[in-house]
């Protein structure tokens, strides 16, 4: 018996009349409820737009008997079970479609007080309510009425029996890898869908490949990020970055190679703890991004860029009910890194006291609190004084890091990586003096002057200069000339300091 459904026995059991189970799964909910009801020998009956009353239980199991009259309404069904003469568990599905904030003042409250009325009636007896939805989005005045379960996604042992049993249903057993190895990592693919759209992914893989084997995983993993890119929350990211690609931020880089190894079983057994969480500040272009890559790359975990915008719903509870799909998704995948980028500009709303915003800030400090599977936050800032205090307090994260603009020696590194991902050899460039150039400069900017410069000698069919590149950057004003009143601001200098560099401090320029 799985978590989920010992915690509906349980309610049931301990007379929660009315519970709300969250869950992007319905079919699979009300799999595990007909063997429920069937177990605790009792109906299971259902409503909902199409159907309205309707026997839900299993061949052997106890039948309902039939509506007293017509139910085609939501108030009609509460009324009905209201006076059901025996014990049943009823399952109401589309009840968002009736029962919410944007209805005539009267209406819903003659339905909110239709549901408060209904569970005193069915406190004495062995009836139960139980509404399924994709999200907990009943008006307020119900919150304290129902029983809220999150049913989450398929966990890797799940995911197993999931994948045993329907190859075994299709007779496709002789395509599936023997290799306990392969096996693993095809349900590692798998991590983060729902079981329907997981055996709709294994049957997609057979068809494309012929099997179920090392040669199916590239498949799966682009079959889950098109899946898990329809959420609007989440981006999956193809990740081919590596500290190769980073020029400077030595000890910041340091910091995340080191870390790699808290992951193992090893690591675990000596209550060495993994990271929970990143938080890496400072400059525009300094390469913040580009390191939150890098660090999935080197933990060897997939990388969901989060878009915390996204979240915020024009709708009461949307904006909380958007924040806990996103973050049940990124459980089902972990061991993950969630990485947030310009993150301030999520919640900066939640310093003037902005209600959403807070309520949305303090449900995602608690899960970062109280979370037990292995997804680790990067957030990414530039301005990182528009973010609560109660956001990067001490502790909040393992470690803050500030990124400032590169060092001459770092500059080198970063000139060197360019010209090479460009498709420039160095040694056709006076590497010395660009570097000199390139004073106050971005990685981000000095990248682009090296694209610019080779487009402007291309239109002139000739190859790139240095002088070129010198001429593009010295066209633009440095971010870091409009950023640096910023730095200077003691509020950000205060966060500076108890923050650690990204890179060693000596010959910053």
């Amino acid at each position: 018996m799985n978590e989920t459904i010992t915690k509906i026995v349980n309610a049931i059991r301990a007379r929660d009349s009315l519970i709300f189970i969250e869950t992007q799964e319905e079919d699979e909910a009300i799999r595990e409820l007909q063997a429920i009801a069937h177990s605790m020998e009792v109906s299971l009956i259902g409503w909902d737009a199409v159907d309205h009353y309707k026997d839900l239980g299993i061949k052997g199991g106890r039948k309902a008997m039939q509506q007293s009259g017509q139910v085609s309404s939501l108030a009609s069904m509460l009324n009905e079970i209201s006076n059901y003469p025996s014990d049943a568990i009823f399952v109401l599905r589309d009840v968002n479609h009736f029962i919410h904030e944007r209805m005539p003042p009267p209406e819903l409250a003659s339905t909110i007080r239709n549901f408060k009325i209904l569970k005193q009636k069915l406190r004495s007896t062995g009836k139960t309510v139980i509404i399924l939805g994709t999200n907990y989005n009943l008006p307020h005045e119900l919150e304290d009425d129902f029983l809220l379960i999150n049913r989450p996604r398929p966990n890797k042992d799940q995911l197993k029996q999931i994948l045993l049993s329907f190859v075994a249903a299709q007779h496709w057993e002789d395509c599936l890898s023997t290799d306990e190895r392969i096996r693993d990592l095809i349900i590692d693919a798998a991590l983060g869908l729902t079981a329907d759209q997981a055996r709709s992914s294994f049957a997609k893989a057979v068809i494309d490949s012929g099997s179920l084997d090392e040669n199916a995983i590239p498949f799966l993993l682009d079959q889950k990020k098109q899946i898990i890119q329809r959420n609007d929350l989440l981006e999956y990211y193809d990740n081919d970055i590596t500290t190769d690609s980073i020029g400077g931020l030595d000890i910041l880089k340091d910091w995340l190679n080191k870390r790699k190894l808290t992951f193992s079983a090893e690591a675990r057994a000596l209550g060495i703890l993994e990271p929970k969480g990143l938080m890496i500040f400072g400059v525009p272009g300094s390469g913040k991004s580009l390191t939150a890559k890098a660090a999935a790359a080197i933990w060897q975990m997939p990388l969901l860029r989060f878009d915390i915008g996204r979240v915020f719903g024009q709708f009461v509870g949307q904006s909380e009910n958007n924040m806990r799909d996103a973050l049940s998704i990124a459980e089902a995948i972990s061991p993950c890194v969630l990485w947030i980028d310009e993150i301030e500009k999520g919640f900066a709303g939640a310093g003037g006291g902005h209600e959403t915003t807070v309520r949305v800030l303090g449900s995602f400090l608690t899960w970062m609190q109280e979370k037990k599977s292995t997804v680790i936050v990067i957030a990414t800032a530039n301005d990182i004084t528009k973010l609560p205090d109660e956001f990067i307090r001490k502790g909040r994260f393992d470690e803050m890091f500030f990124v400032s603009i590169p060092n001459n020696a770092e500059r080198r590194e970063i000139i060197n990586i360019q010209m090479l991902k460009h498709k420039l050899d160095p040694q056709d460039f006076d590497i010395e003096r660009l570097v000199q150039d390139t004073s106050n400069r971005t990685g981000a900017e000095i990248e682009q002057a090296i694209m610019d410069a080779k487009i402007n000698a291309f239109y002139e069919n000739r190859k790139p200069t240095t002088n070129d590149i010198y001429n593009v950057i010295a066209s633009v004003t440095p971010i870091y000339s409009s950023f640096q009143q910023k730095l200077n601001d003691p509020a950000y200098q205060n966060i500076i300091r108890s923050a650690k560099p990204a890179s060693p401090e000596e010959d910053k320029c």
